[in-house]
């Protein structure tokens, strides 16, 4: 007995203990995935509402530099709109480019490569926030993707002056719709609204 060779078992895998690790980690991806999905759309979210603010903060700073008719826009880089006989039809607008954090003139006045930046998609990321607007700043279960920030100061409004941040697509030279709709003409439903006064 003493010469005889121990034979030695290789020890491996059987097929069903192969199919239990297959089984347990698809449970486990299929738990993960949506998760780490959400958390990818509220990352998305944050950085298109951060990009609202930085653009808020932008446009309270050329309205307390003097933004208050057609040639102080013109100064700025923003449009005027004479809109009509009533001060709050008044307003400087323009586009934000984020990379730069100043305004143009239009949204085809943004560089190419800057004239949709949004992230967030129509995969809800519960995203809440409220500035201004009762109605939400941003809707969480809309494309941003194919928008950009804008932004129109209502100088001479009464009997508060105010400032709207708003995304809008621009996708083509047409008009394109505010994200979110309009809840009257001209007034985007999700936007900051900033008093000014």
């Amino acid at each position: 007995m003493m010469g005889q060779k121990i034979k030695k078992r290789k020890k491996g895998f059987t097929v069903g203990e192969l199919l239990i690790v297959v089984g347990i980690i698809s449970v486990l991806v299929s738990v993960v995935i949506p998760v780490l999905n959400k958390q990818l759309e509220r990352a998305r979210e944050a950085y298109d509402i951060y990009t609202m603010r930085q653009a808020a903060s932008a446009a309270i700073e050329l309205y307390y530099s003097g933004v208050h008719d057609a040639a102080s826009a013109e100064a700025a880089k923003l449009s005027w709109s004479d809109g009509g006989n009533t001060d709050a039809a008044n307003n400087a607008y323009g586009a934000y480019n984020p990379a730069t954090g100043t305004f143009c003139k239009t949204r085809w006045d943004l560089p190419p490569k800057m004239r949709t930046y949004g992230k967030g998609t129509t995969r809800d990321g519960g995203t809440k926030y409220v500035l201004g607007n009762e109605t939400g700043a941003y809707a969480s279960k809309e494309d941003y993707t194919q928008a950009c920030v804008m932004v129109s100061i209502y100088p001479k409004a009464t009997p508060h002056k105010y400032a709207v941040i708003y995304w809008k697509r621009n996708t083509n030279p047409s008009s394109g719709p505010y994200i979110g709709g309009q809840e009257e003409p001209n007034v985007p439903k999700y936007s900051i609204k900033i008093i000014l006064d």
